[in-house]
């Protein structure tokens, strides 16, 4: 396996044995936000084991904050169920009841999110091969490649500047060159990054781009010095190379940085603040597409497998993940990787057979193996937000409801 990719949240203890009794854990909500749709599930705890009570989803209205659509949808869910799931006085999740007997309350609220478009980023290099490096780097995080410059002669300031604001990416990424101490192998780098600090110094600062500098280590502070205009605010973050010498990609703390931003850009979306607290401890809002890879490292963990290949579908991006177990050799790791949907391209050549599914199997290009599970609602993801508070509900329900098994006979 490669280098990791993107890490992920240690995912939730699973137990020790088979799925037994949950005496103390009562109700389980959880709340989902994609792009397109809010989803609820109710979890009962139905003579010891947990269950799907019940689910459903709306669209997303546009304008609407993430709050009101908690608060619409867990209505719309309380209703059919015949149960109060949201308390009105309070403008909350059902969690405090004034007659816990009559009325009973939720245990629990867990919410998991992934609610804006992918982030946008702008590529900036010197060379193919460093180019190359990043774009491999690149594709493990939930982004859209806006563009991409690459240093020549023809390329000026102001036509740099106009494309910037045409495209309105959210990063800027800046690479190029080996971790060389020579000075005259630094030039082409700092003429990169005086073309981008001039294109900056074009841009009002609502359009400015957060840069990230992962070329040539040596000539970074330098680099810094040189991007940042003498007016206005830029937020420029310095990273490693993601190629320090010929051969060598680092392919990990990039995508993380831009994983973290993407977050970060979630979290200043309306309501999102209200989500976060209305999530009962010890949880929080947790990201569906990391949520996702967690699944795939517990359902690797649960059925004693070496290794393990899912794919996360939605209409706007699928995500791949491979997780493996810890040898003699490497410790375990997850790998991800973003792609167009409907796709299947070259750099996942070399992955194990795809064997779980979130989402329609895309049987077009990958038959089911022998054995392989499916998710064909897309909800693991969701129920596995619940695994931060109740591993054994969140194992229960994922394989008695949530998760069907597909076997075919071979020869």
């Amino acid at each position: 396996m490669s280098d990791l990719a993107t890490p992920v949240e240690q995912p939730a203890a699973l137990p020790t044995a088979a799925p037994t009794l949950n005496p103390t854990v009562g109700t389980l909500l959880a709340l989902g936000v994609t792009l397109d749709e809010t989803v609820a599930c109710l979890l009962e705890n139905i003579s010891g084991t947990y269950r799907l009570a019940g689910w459903t989803a709306l669209q997303r209205e546009p304008g609407a904050s993430l709050g009101q659509q908690a608060a619409t949808i867990c209505r719309k869910l309380g209703d059919r169920l015949d149960r109060a799931l949201w308390h009105e006085e309070r403008n909350t999740p059902f969690v405090q009841s004034p007659d816990p007997i009559i009325f009973p309350p939720l245990e629990h609220f867990a919410v998991g999110v992934s609610p804006r478009l992918r982030l946008r980023v702008w590529l900036a290099g010197l060379s193919h091969e460093s180019l190359g490096a990043a774009r491999e780097a690149l594709g493990s995080a939930p982004l859209h490649l806006s563009g991409l410059t690459q240093l020549n002669v023809n390329i000026t300031a102001a036509r740099l500047a106009s494309e910037l604001a045409d495209h309105q990416p959210e990063a800027l990424v800046v690479v190029g060159g080996y971790d060389d101490p020579e000075r005259q192998t630094h030039q082409g780098m700092l003429t990169l990054c005086r073309l981008i600090g001039q294109a900056m110094v074009r841009l009002s600062p609502g359009e400015r781009p957060t840069i990230f500098y992962a070329g040539n280590r040596q000539s970074a502070v330098m680099a810094e010095e040189i991007l940042r205009p003498s007016e206005g605010p830029l937020t420029i973050h310095q990273l490693n190379n993601v190629l320090p010498r010929p051969g060598y990609p680092l392919r990990t703390e990039l995508p993380v940085a831009l994983s973290q931003l993407y977050w970060r850009l979630c979290q200043r979306l309306p309501g999102f603040a209200q989500l976060s607290r209305w999530v009962t401890a010890p949880g929080h809002v947790a990201n569906l597409e990391s949520s996702f890879a967690q699944l795939v490292q517990i359902w690797m963990e649960y059925h004693g497998l070496p290794r393990l290949h899912g794919l996360y579908c939605t209409e706007h991006w699928w995500l791949h993940v491979w997780a493996e177990q810890a040898t003699q050799q490497a410790t375990q790791g997850v790998q991800l990787r973003f792609v167009k949907p409907n796709s299947r391209p070259q750099a996942l050549a070399d992955w194990p057979a795809l064997q779980l599914v979130s989402g329609p199997w895309p049987l077009q290009l990958w038959s089911p193996p022998p054995v392989a599970w499916w998710d064909r609602n897309a909800l693991a993801p969701l129920i596995t937000t619940i695994g931060q508070v109740a591993p054994q509900a969140m194992i229960q329900v994922l394989e008695e409801d949530i998760i069907e098994t597909r076997q075919r006979r071979v020869g």
